[in-house]
């Protein structure tokens, strides 16, 4: 090691030119708040010696296996491994997906070192199966090691960590894959507009986001990966998600209203993180992904769980290929009354990752099955989750009089007149023009309706904070659970609460399919993801998401209600409320043209 405490796989000038070292500190805080701050301020950020005391100190206290192989196991066993090859030679690991060993300021001989060690690691963790994102921790690592076999036990104590609530490193492609989703879900409910970008820009964009661990794991420079990782160290995986998030914030703001520098929207991305020095600082970009107010650590682990989960049921566990969202909407299958495909596929874009590959399945249609909310039920029960979808006949309606004495000629004309707007509808003639201009709104429903019954035919309010509502025409807006957007509202509780066989959700299971039977192994009914149990709420008004009587159904609840649709699927009204703090989702009374219920289902499974 030389005066600035670099070692010997260490391009100095380099290193000097990417990081400058305004010489050595001293760290007397121990506690894990202290720390947690430290790490966001870059308290070692700019001391090369600091910085790897820091690193030796933090992994040497990661709770492990108790067998972890460690400094003496490699220097035991790389001369086994390496053999006669040369260390330019040496291929990687299989786990690593072909990916490249990013050099940062590495020099020849760090650069054959990061290959050797890698080798060393497969040979003692056989289990690890898919890992892309290990080339650029161990190279990482190796800036800050003495030697090749203090760089191998750090490594091998981060992929030993025995925690259940501090992940580190994927190391299957199932756990990938599924971090994926997840990456995707928080795309879709706190980068609305850079979602809405990929959307339009990219063939599929559940494969621009499985990008997501290359944008830190390699591309970005090493003074930003060196201070995410810093953080990372100290608060876990979470840390990732919200510079990821940043990162495509940044893009967005840069890119938005310009054209694309290439076909291909995940090189443009690549491109843009690894010259990311140009649009912002490493401060900045860690300010921007801790101002992003993400779900609690515990609730993201549900939703993994969930994604996981999905996975698993429909044998995704080791790596093929992905099928295109697009093609979960089928233009020569897909048919509706309401919505055109393109418009379907919006939609599709808006629900969680673990749904986005199911292909739409029609359960209800009011010109099928007619209008009767009963039939709507029976067509729904036994699926979750459902896409309700509405279209309007008219801008608004001035409601039936009321008359002390009954039902008077101005509502019997009001009555006759919706039997013939339904009478028209099914007949496929075109309405009256006083009728006006039809709009298109509905909702995106967590659960199955057959949870209503539970209330002993009483109106109740069910359903989870996954649930949404929007409006599609005449122009398009979605509108959320409040609490995404102000979590402010709530405290969650803790992860053990949730996971109690006291809280085993019997109606939420986290299933992709579309079978009505319910599972019977408790592992299949764990308390969903945004499950309201999990928040404490000041008052209901922020959890009434979905309730369904013989006489109406109602979605949003709390000073008012998103959508209102009696028993005869005729009338209807729209207003804001506290669950989804929407606007009027189409005119505030209206008279329906038709009401279609979808379902999803697996490719698998048709």
């Amino acid at each position: 090691m030389d005066s600035l405490g670099y070692n010997c796989f260490v391009d100095r000038d380099k290193m000097d030119a990417a990081i400058r070292d305004l010489g050595p500190k001293e760290l007397s805080g121990t506690e894990l708040q202290e720390l947690k701050q430290l790490a966001r301020q870059g308290y070692w950020a700019h001391s090369h010696a600091l910085r790897g005391k820091v690193y030796q100190r933090l992994i040497r206290d990661i709770p492990c296996r108790t067998v972890t192989p460690d400094a003496s196991v490699y220097s035991d066993i790389v001369g086994k491994i390496v053999g006669k090859h040369s260390s330019s030679s040496l291929p990687l690991p299989e786990f690593v997906d072909n990916t490249q060993v990013p050099n940062y300021c590495l020099n020849t001989r760090g650069e054959d070192a990061v290959r050797k060690i890698l080798l060393c690691i497969a040979n003692q963790f056989p289990d690890i199966s898919f890992c892309p994102a290990l080339p650029a921790v161990v190279a990482l690592l190796l800036h800050y090691s003495i030697d090749e076999a203090e760089c191998f036990e750090k490594a091998c104590r981060i992929l030993a960590c025995n925690d259940p609530s501090k992940k580190l490193i994927d190391q299957s492609f199932l756990a990938f894959e599924s971090s994926c989703m997840t990456f995707g879900d928080l795309v879709n409910k706190y980068c609305q507009a850079a979602h809405k970008l990929m959307v339009a820009v990219s063939e599929d964009v559940l494969q621009v986001y499985a990008d997501w661990q290359r944008w830190l794991f390699g591309e970005l420079p090493l003074s930003y990966f060196a201070r995410v990782f810093d953080v990372f160290l100290v608060e876990g995986y979470k840390v990732l998600y919200r510079v990821a998030l940043a990162i495509l914030k940044f893009f967005h703001k840069v890119r938005a209203g310009q054209p694309l520098e290439s076909d291909n929207v995940k090189q443009d991305i690549r491109a843009f993180v690894k010259d990311i020095a140009k649009t912002v600082s490493p401060e900045k970009l860690l300010e921007k992904a801790f101002a992003i107010r993400l779900f609690s650590r515990k609730e993201i682990q549900l939703l993994q769980m969930a994604n996981e989960k999905a996975l698993k049921q429909k044998g995704i566990t080791v790596k093929q290929k992905r099928q295109f969202v697009h093609l979960a909407v089928h233009a020569e299958n897909f048919h509706s009354e309401i919505v055109s495909v393109k418009e379907m596929r919006d939609i599709w874009s808006w629900i969680p990752e673990r749904f986005a590959l199911c292909q739409p399945l029609l359960l209800f249609s009011s010109l099928q099955h007619g209008y009767s909310l009963t039939r709507f039920y029976f067509q729904c029960e036994g699926h979750e989750p459902t896409l309700l979808l509405i279209k309007t006949t008219q801008k608004e309606y001035p409601g039936p009089p009321s008359f002390p004495g009954g039902a008077g000629p101005p509502e019997i004309a009001w009555l006759l007149r919706g039997a013939l707007q339904k009478c028209l509808v099914s007949k496929a003639l075109p309405l009256p023009a006083a009728v006006g201009q039809c709009q298109v709104c509905g909702a995106y429903l967590s659960t199955d309706w057959s949870e209503r019954n539970k209330f002993g035919g009483k109106l109740g309010f069910f359903g989870t904070g996954e649930c949404f509502v929007f409006r599609l025409q005449p122009e398009v807006q979605r509108y959320e659970w409040v609490v995404i957007k102000h979590p402010e509202l709530t405290k969650p509780v803790s992860l053990d609460t949730v996971a109690s066989p006291s809280l085993l959700s019997h109606s939420t299971s986290l299933s992709t399919t579309t079978s009505s039977s319910a599972s019977s192994d408790p592992a299949d009914r764990l308390s969903p993801f945004l499950a309201t149990r999990h928040f404490n709420l000041p008052s209901k008004t922020e959890s009434m998401f979905m309730a369904g009587g013989s006489d109406c159904l109602i979605i949003g609840g709390g000073g008012g209600q998103a959508l209102y649709i009696d028993g005869d699927l005729n009338r209807g009204r729209t207003g804001h409320c506290d669950t989804f703090n929407n606007q009027p989702l189409c005119s505030e009374n209206f008279l329906i043209a038709a009401v279609e219920a979808w379902g999803f289902q697996d490719p698998d499974t048709q």
